[in-house]
C-alpha cells in the first residue's frame, strides 16, 4: 500500500486548497480529504509536504510545521491500521481512513512531545515579527534556548515524561521551581546555584512559550498564567568602574593582539555605553569625527553617541584598521585578566541571591568585571559628571527612567552632587 497526499490544482497560487489523502488498497482507490488547507505555493509536489517559506509570518510557519507532523502521523496510523486489519483477514476501508483524518488537531497534538514543540517555537523565534515590526534577536533566541535546556534537564533528572501540555500544572511548576532553586552546577571550579534573576527569567521564558502554544491551539491549558515570576529578594549587586579605574585598564599590559583588541573595545564601551553585540556592529556604523550612529542589536533602536575625547584616538585607529569582532565569553574572561593586571584586586562586598538565600559575599573586583560593566560604568560616570538623565537615555537607548536607574551605581553623595550641579547650571542660565 502506498499513501500520497495531493493538492487540488488551482490557477491561483495563493488560494487555500484542501489536501487529499490518496491510497490504493486491493485495487480499490481510497480518497479522503484531510481538512488541511494550504496554498499551491506552500506545497511541495515531489516530497508531498508543506514548504516552510522564510518570508511567511511565524504563526503560518508553525501551522505548516504542524501540518507536516499531522500528515506524517496520518500516514503512520493508516499503515498501522492496515497491518492490524490484514492480521485479522480484513482490508482497510474508507471509513477507517476517515476516522484517522477526523481526529481533532488537539488530540493529534497530544501525541507529539510538548518539549519538541516548544523547541520548534524557539527555533523559529529568530523569524518572529514582534509588535514593533522587528525580528527576535539572536541573543534572545539564545536566552530561550538556554531556558528550554534547563526545562529539558529537569524533566530528564526528575523523570517527568511530559506527554501532554496538560501536565504543565501546579505540581509541575512547583517541582520545577524547587529544582531551579536547589540545582547545583560547577563553574570555574566552584559549585554554584542559579541566581534569583536567572530563575525568574527561566520561568518567564517557559510561560511565554506555553502562551504561544496556547495561541497556536496546541493546548487549552492556561495554568501558566498563575505562575508568579517576581521576587522580593535582593538580586546580585553590580559594580561599576570609576574613570580612574578605566584608565588603569587602558594602561594594562597586553601580551597578544587579541588582548589589545579586547582592552581597546572595553574602553570604547566605557565611554559609549555600547553592549558587546553593538561593539561587534561598529564596522557597519556611521562614524564621523564627532558622532557614532547605529541601530542597537537588542532593541533595534537607533542611537547617536558623541565621541568623547577619551576614545577619539581609538575610534580613528580602528576605523583605519577595521573594528574586530568579539566572542562574549572569551572577551569577558580576558577583561577579567586585564583588570587583575591593572590592580583592581580590592575586595568588594556584594549581596547576592542564590537558591533563594540572600547572602553577603566578598569578591575581588577584577573577578566581577565584564563587558556589561563597561555599559554600567559609562551611564554611572556620565551621571556623576552631572549630565541630565534624558541625555544619558538618548545615548544608552533606554526607553524609560526606571530601566536607566538600574544601571546607575552612584552613592547618595554622588546623587546629591549631581543635583547640585544641575541647580548651579540653572542658576547660570
Amino acid at each position: 500500500m502506498k499513501v500520497n497526499f495531493n493538492l487540488k490544482q488551482t490557477a491561483d497560487a495563493q488560494r487555500l486548497t484542501q489536501l487529499m489523502m490518496v491510497m490504493t488498497v486491493q485495487k480499490r482507490r481510497i480518497r479522503v480529504y484531510t481538512r488541511i488547507r494550504v496554498t499551491p505555493s506552500e506545497w511541495d509536489k515531489r516530497n508531498r509536504r508543506c514548504i516552510l517559506l522564510s518570508h511567511l509570518p511565524l504563526r503560518r510557519m508553525q501551522e505548516l510545521q504542524l501540518y507536516n507532523q499531522r500528515l506524517e502521523w496520518m500516514e503512520e496510523q493508516v499503515f498501522r491500521l492496515d497491518y492490524e486489519r490484514a492480521v485479522k483477514g480484513f482490508y482497510l476501508t474508507q471509513e477507517d481512513v476517515r476516522d484517522v483524518v477526523r481526529e481533532s488537531p488537539k488530540a493529534q497534538a497530544e501525541r507529539f512531545s510538548p518539549l519538541s514543540y516548544l523547541s520548534l517555537l524557539v527555533d523559529s523565534y529568530a523569524n518572529e515579527i514582534n509588535h514593533r515590526g522587528t525580528k527576535g534577536s539572536a541573543g534572545s533566541q539564545t536566552t530561550y534556548r538556554v531556558a528550554l535546556k534547563r526545562l529539558e534537564n529537569f524533566c530528564r533528572e526528575k523523570n517527568f515524561l511530559l506527554t501532554s501540555f496538560d501536565e504543565f500544572d501546579r505540581l509541575f511548576f512547583s517541582e520545577f521551581t524547587n529544582y531551579l532553586y536547589n540545582h547545583r552546577f560547577v563553574r570555574g571550579g566552584k559549585q554554584m546555584q542559579y541566581s534569583a534573576i536567572t530563575i525568574i527569567n527561566t520561568l518567564k521564558v517557559v510561560k511565554n512559550l506555553l502562551h504561544r502554544a496556547y495561541d497556536n491551539e496546541m493546548t487549552d491549558n492556561i495554568y501558566y498564567n498563575k505562575v508568579h515570576t517576581h521576587t522580593h529578594c535582593t538580586a546580585t549587586e553590580k559594580i561599576y568602574l570609576q574613570e580612574e579605574e578605566i584608565e588603569r585598564i587602558r594602561q594594562a599590559e597586553v601580551t597578544t593582539a587579541q588582548e589589545r583588541q579586547v582592552r581597546d573595545l572595553f574602553v570604547i564601551a566605557c565611554y559609549t555605553a555600547l553592549r558587546i553585540s553593538d561593539l561587534n556592529q561598529l564596522g557597519k556604523a556611521v562614524i564621523n569625527d564627532k558622532m557614532i550612529a547605529l541601530y542597537q542589536v537588542k532593541t533595534r533602536e537607533r542611537v547617536q553617541i558623541p565621541i568623547l575625547k577619551e576614545i577619539s584616538g581609538l575610534i580613528v585607529h580602528y576605523q583605519l584598521k577595521g573594528f574586530p569582532k568579539l566572542t562574549e565569553n572569551k572577551a569577558n574572561a580576558i577583561i577579567k585578566q586585564l583588570a587583575e593586571r591593572a590592580g583592581l584586586v580590592q575586595m568588594v562586598s556584594c549581596r547576592e541571591n542564590r537558591g533563594g538565600v540572600v547572602s553577603v559575599i566578598q569578591e575581588r573586583k577584577c573577578d566581577l568585571v565584564s563587558f556589561h560593566t563597561a555599559r554600567r560604568s559609562c551611564i554611572t560616570n556620565l551621571f556623576r559628571r552631572g549630565y541630565p538623565v534624558n541625555y544619558i537615555m538618548t545615548l544608552s537607548g533606554h526607553r524609560s527612567l526606571q530601566a536607566l536607574q538600574r544601571y546607575i551605581r552612584a552613592s547618595h553623595e554622588d546623587m546629591a552632587q549631581a543635583f547640585m550641579n544641575l541647580l548651579e547650571s540653572d542658576d547660570a542660565l
